[in-house]
């Protein structure tokens, strides 16, 4: 009898933990579009405290699934199209906050020499996501604006920044990027 019910806890925890899975996942689906590689060459505007105006730049993105798909990873670098030298590196974990049932978002990196972290929560409506974003750097600029991804199709989407607030100042929004997968080819698990 007692190993009959130490047999039943054994599953209620297992599938309890199964479930927790299961949700996260299924609230992080939405970034699943864009697992994989990207690829976009622009101009930089300076906008970010660190970062060169009017420069041209080539930059990866890298969207991937981790801790058994309970959170997703978004790392970039950005460097100069001639140079190769660094304008951007940047990371940010996108995981289910249990309390409010919201994407929320954790944002660190460096433009150019000027190290940054923030935070953030995403909203979806269509096939285009809202990133709500707020940053301060080591020199204490405080930057506020909304990242939105525009999925065009499976090889492409526009990234564009949005609604620019610098120390409480209103700043224009920036040009869309155009994004284009580099890997063609759907990742197996």
């Amino acid at each position: 009898m007692l190993n009959l019910v130490k047999s039943f806890l054994s599953v209620l925890l297992i599938t309890g933990a199964l479930v927790a899975q299961s949700e996260a996942y299924d609230a992080l689906k939405v970034l699943e579009p864009l697992i994989g590689e990207w690829y976009s060459k622009h101009k930089s505007l300076g906008v970010f405290e660190g970062e060169p105006k009017n420069t041209n730049i080539i930059s990866s993105y890298k969207y991937e699934w981790i801790t058994d798909k309970t959170a997703v990873l978004e790392t970039w670098k950005s460097s100069t199209e001639k140079s190769n030298k660094r304008i951007h590196v940047g990371s940010i974990v996108y995981t289910l906050d249990p309390t409010s049932n919201i994407i929320k978002t954790k944002h660190f990196g460096y433009d150019g020499k000027v190290y940054w972290t923030g935070k953030g929560w995403i909203e979806t409506k269509d096939s285009t996501m809202y990133t709500y974003v707020e940053e301060l750097t080591i020199n204490g600029t405080k930057t506020n604006y909304t990242n939105v991804k525009s999925l065009i199709t499976k090889l492409t989407f526009n990234n564009q920044y949005t609604n620019f607030t610098q120390n409480g100042k209103l700043l224009e929004d920036q040009p869309v990027q155009k994004m284009r997968r580099v890997d063609v080819a759907p990742k197996k698990d």
